[in-house]
């Protein structure tokens, strides 16, 4: 877009369904990029909650998804759920830091994540790959 002689970037806010045992770092350092993050209690969601109801439920929501959970992750492909938005899995093994600094590493590698991919982020790179659904 530009303004004057300025171009600016517009990069939309990203609204994230937080998934899976993680830090309460995770969801500050969205904030930070400059998205929102919401769990699933606030989408009226158990945490036990069958991965294809979580997939469709933040579909509907228009949620992204950001997961620790290898189940939810596999989801999508196993059950064919086509999914309009990004999904994001932290695959790590660390802890708090980890997870915070994943995040980071995510948003420095790709500062506008594409809808209908798969996001893996493990403790050396992030892996991208097409998510099921007409894209």
């Amino acid at each position: 877009m530009f303004v004057g002689s300025v171009i600016i970037r517009y990069h939309p806010l990203m609204r994230w369904l937080l998934h899976g045992p993680m830090s309460s770092a995770v969801a500050d350092a969205l904030v930070r990029h400059g998205h929102s993050a919401r769990n699933m209690l606030e989408l009226g969601l158990p945490p036990e909650a069958d991965p294809a109801m979580v997939l469709r439920t933040a579909d509907a929501a228009q949620l992204d998804i950001l997961t620790t959970d290898a189940s939810l992750s596999s989801a999508a492909f196993l059950q064919d759920i086509w999914i309009k938005r990004s999904m994001v899995y932290l695959q790590l093994e660390g802890g708090d830091v980890e997870q915070d600094d994943a995040v980071d590493r995510l948003f420095a590698r790709y500062s506008r994540l594409t809808p209908g991919r798969l996001y893996t982020v493990t403790g050396s790179r992030v892996k991208v790959r097409q998510l099921p659904g007409k894209h």
